[in-house]
């Protein structure tokens, strides 16, 4: 038997609602990544943030907000948090002495490593129901979403290389 609450009702006058279904799933995802990321001493914020940095290197805080889509004042909360945990490092860009340079700390790659063992523990959970094929396709459509529904876009490192 499955451990655990038990699952929430689904009447069938929701079951045709895509939208519903995709924010029903989408707020079970987010309550149960946010809980097991916190065993590693992370929010779903600081994680992303953390797999940004790792990838791009030192950045300015503002195009790591960017990148993430966090608006300017909750990317200044979330790199507190980072810095006071000694997950991240500010420091002056030598590039433009006005701006502040990201660093991830050795600290913050340990738990960084940590963070994507229990994001991938979670994801694999989340998505037991489907095979691989369906794994793919599913993540492929809600790219495919995400990217049409002009509330983002991909970000790179070669447009970073044009905004800063």
């Amino acid at each position: 038997m499955a451990s655990g609450p038990p699952a929430l009702a689904l009447h069938e006058a929701l079951t045709g609602n895509t939208g519903f279904l995709l924010s029903r799933m989408g707020m079970a995802a987010s309550r149960a990544f946010a809980e097991r990321i916190a065993a590693v001493g992370l929010t779903p914020r600081g994680w992303g943030a953390l797999n940004v940095l790792d990838k791009e290197g030192a950045i300015t805080q503002q195009w790591l907000g960017t990148c993430i889509g966090m608006d300017p004042s909750s990317m200044v909360a979330t790199i507190d948090e980072l810095e006071a945990a000694g997950l991240v490092e500010r420091r002056r860009n030598p590039h433009d002495r006005r701006a502040h340079a990201l660093h991830i700390t050795a600290k913050g790659r340990r738990a960084l490593t940590e963070g994507r063992k229990v994001a991938r523990r979670a994801q694999e959970e989340l998505l037991a129901p489907l095979d691989a094929d369906e794994r793919r396709q599913l993540h492929e459509l809600l790219l495919r979403l995400v990217q049409g529904s002009g509330q983002a876009n991909v970000a790179s490192s070669s447009e970073r290389a044009a905004t800063g």
